[in-house]
């Protein structure tokens, strides 16, 4: 079992140190110190790649300012003793606002307002207020027209950060009202955050760090905490490994546990496709159907025996 501790490592709001996004990070310092940033941020890249702990740092960077216990701008690292810092945690923080990304596809017009009518109250402190919306993607029609209206004409003191994990197509009228930053990084500095990232967070090394190129680093340690959580590792089964997160999905309705089985999906089927046969063939349409089914699993609410029976069925084939 996992530690209460490793756990805890899963929330983003957790992630005090910044890795391989200096450049990028600098660049919006330049920008704020500068009185150049832009009112709307635009963040586009895959998940897991660092686009929400990037957020997060430029705003604790800015926020403790001058404070006693500043952002350490060296290191890229937050300190935990700031203000700023501990009222976030304790959700008392009346200049920052995170919509996170398991609540904003069923986000309503209402949630825009109650951010918008946060924005137009006084603050108190006069200090810049920032809103995070991970996951923007996904806003529905309603919400992104309310957003849009919101975006706008922000007041001098409001900023957003919106965050496009490319799930899907991105609103363009959103895209056009902010600057857009593409965040990318390399194989070889994807693996090396990743290897600091173990090291930050004492996680053990399994199965699953060979796979680095399947995913990104924010993802696989994820990926890695969780599966470990739920005993998972490379010995079990497709059809156990599935079954576990078909369950946990059921009970949760939490993506992630559908992102889980298309990981090991990779992993399985990596181990089976040597791309000199008709065999890998066979198998790499067999993964591809699979995949279809888990997307129609959550979109059409299929029973788990429909994705079950038809692992079994593969496996019975080989």
């Amino acid at each position: 079992m996992i530690k209460k501790n490793k756990i805890n490592i899963l929330n983003p709001l957790n992630s005090l140190k910044l890795f391989g996004l200096k450049e990028y990070f600098s660049d919006f310092v330049k920008l704020f110190d500068s009185k150049r940033l832009p009112k709307v941020i635009l963040l586009t890249g895959e998940k897991g790649i660092g686009k929400f702990t990037l957020s997060f740092h430029l705003v604790n960077y800015i926020f403790s300012l001058n404070s006693k216990n500043s952002y350490d701008y060296q290191n890229l690292k937050i300190n935990d003793q700031n203000h700023f810092y501990k009222s976030i945690l304790s959700n008392v923080c009346e200049n920052f606002i995170y919509v996170r990304n398991e609540n904003l596809e069923k986000a309503k017009i209402q949630d825009i307002r109650n951010i918008k009518k946060k924005f137009n109250t006084s603050s108190l402190n006069n200090m810049p207020r920032f809103t995070i919306l991970d996951d923007v993607e996904l806003l529905n029609v309603n919400a992104a027209n309310s957003l849009l209206k919101l975006i706008e004409e922000p007041s001098d003191n409001n900023y957003f950060i919106l965050i496009n994990n490319k799930k899907k197509k991105i609103i363009e009228t959103i895209r056009s009202r902010a600057l857009e930053t593409k965040i990318f990084l390399n194989k070889k500095i994807q693996n090396e955050i990743f290897d600091h990232l173990l090291k930050e967070h004492d996680i053990t090394d399994h199965f699953i760090h060979k796979y680095t190129y399947l995913t990104t680093p924010g993802r696989l340690i994820e990926y890695s905490v969780s599966l470990e959580n739920l005993n998972i590792d490379l010995e079990t089964s497709l059809y156990d490994a599935t079954q576990i997160l078909l369950d946990n999905f059921k009970k949760t309705k939490n993506d992630i546990y559908l992102d889980f089985i298309n990981f090991f999906l990779e992993i399985k089927f990596s181990e089976k496709i040597s791309f000199k046969d008709t065999q890998s063939i066979n198998t790499i349409n067999s993964k591809i159907n699979l995949m279809k089914l888990i997307y129609n699993y959550k979109n059409f609410n299929l029973s788990n025996s429909s994705v079950l029976d038809y692992i079994k069925r593969q496996e019975r084939h080989g």
